[in-house]
């Protein structure tokens, strides 16, 4: 939902058109009023926050580029279909067993899942033996089951068919299980044997789609950080690169592409501080989305994209019980897969609402951060100077250019 209750709240303040307009003046790089800035603070705060504002537009005059324009029409299909299925019965007594740890009978997935609800089931299986919940601490499960729902309500698959609701359900299977499901012989399967599981725990005319939605970068990148810690080594920017290439030289061929590619892209990079977390970030924003994006076009069949453009949607209908990093890098994820979409140019009725839902929804929620902050009424001082530098850190989501 776009405009949630937490956003909704928020308008029946009186002094919201006040916020709003002090918001747009930032963002268009105008000094805000002295009458202005006393509707929202008090004459007595005016003054000393006038100041505020004009040193960090002087110090950022050249940094923000074209403040976002609304769509005000854009999709709500992902979040109508959402709604839509919590409404049925089935639905909610299949997610009511995920979230109190039941495993559901292959009689209650079958209507969302078809010939692939055994293998559903099993995949929630392995998600509830391994304890794998969400930072709210629901189970992961249930998350992979609503959007499994969403992408069959949407109507991705033909009636009688259900591969893309099963892709839905399986979309995080690698990125979560591979680390903790042993194989035959009692080893975990890390990234190297991702052929293995999904020949094991996916029919085959899954495993592309599965594939295509796995951040393997991110994969890599934690077997490397694993590695690097048992053998009592710092993971730095050095220590990253050489793990990459000595991995090239050793593992399988398969994962060769990602190598190469985290190389290049890490090589020239700036990494410092917490070198893992950027990492991982660079390797999302100029990699991982972007590659899925162009694969998916140059096949002629979004459906994969699309289905991550959903997931991404639930994950952030419940960003407001996040923390504020968590919050903002859940945006800022959308944006990213807004830019690579709208860059396809696709004349794909179905993607095109996917990335317009997930831009209109990144800039919705950008500004209610920003406008919640203005809204404070204690503290004024240290609410303005932090919600400036959240605005620098929105950029990529508040202004139309400038973008990665």
């Amino acid at each position: 939902m776009r405009y949630t209750s937490s956003i909704q709240q928020l308008k029946t303040d009186s002094r919201y058109d006040a916020a709003n307009a002090l918001l747009q003046c930032v963002l268009h790089r105008q000094i805000p009023d002295l009458s202005l800035l006393t509707t929202l603070y008090g004459v007595q705060q005016a003054q000393i926050l006038h100041r505020i504002f004009v040193r960090f537009l002087e110090q950022h005059a050249e940094s923000f580029g074209t403040p976002r324009v609304h769509m005000h029409n854009a999709s709500t299909e992902i979040s109508a279909a959402r709604s839509q299925i919590e409404e049925s019965a089935s639905f909610q007594n299949l997610q009511f067993q995920i979230l109190y740890r039941e495993l559901p009978d292959e009689g209650d997935l079958e209507c969302f899942y078809g010939k692939y609800s055994a293998q559903v089931r099993t995949i929630f299986q392995l998600f509830m033996e391994h304890h794998l919940v969400r930072k709210c601490g629901i189970s992961s499960a249930a998350h992979l089951n609503r959007v499994g729902a969403v992408v069959g309500k949407i109507g991705m698959d033909s009636p009688t068919e259900h591969l893309y609701a099963t892709v839905g359900v399986m979309h995080d299977a690698l990125e979560d299980l591979l680390d903790e499901v042993k194989n035959p012989h009692g080893h975990v399967y890390t990234v190297n044997d991702y052929q293995a599981f999904l020949d094991r725990f996916a029919a085959p005319e899954l495993h592309p789609h599965i594939k295509l939605i796995t951040n393997f970068y991110d994969l890599l990148l934690s077997e490397i950080h694993n590695r690097l810690r048992q053998e009592d080594h710092a993971f730095t920017k050095m220590n990253l690169l050489w793990a990459l290439e000595d991995m090239y030289k050793h593992e399988r061929v398969e994962i060769h592409p990602y190598l190469e590619k985290m190389h290049y892209a890490l090589e020239d990079a700036p990494l410092d501080g917490d070198v893992y977390a950027q990492a991982k970030w660079r390797c999302y924003s100029e990699l991982y989305i972007r590659e899925m994006a162009i694969y998916t076009h140059s096949h002629g069949d979004y459906r994969t994209f699309e289905i991550k453009a959903i997931d991404l949607s639930d994950n952030g209908h419940g960003r407001d019980a996040l923390a504020l990093d968590s919050r903002i890098k859940n945006l800022l994820k959308q944006q990213i897969y807004a830019t690579y979409g709208s860059k396809l140019r696709s004349t794909w009725h179905g993607i095109n609402n996917r990335v317009a839902e997930l831009q209109e929804d990144a800039l919705v929620h950008a500004e209610h951060i920003i406008l919640r902050d203005f809204l404070q009424q204690q503290s004024y001082l240290d609410f303005a100077m932090s919600t400036l530098l959240k605005i620098t850190a929105l950029k990529p989501i508040l202004f139309s250019d400038r973008l990665r």
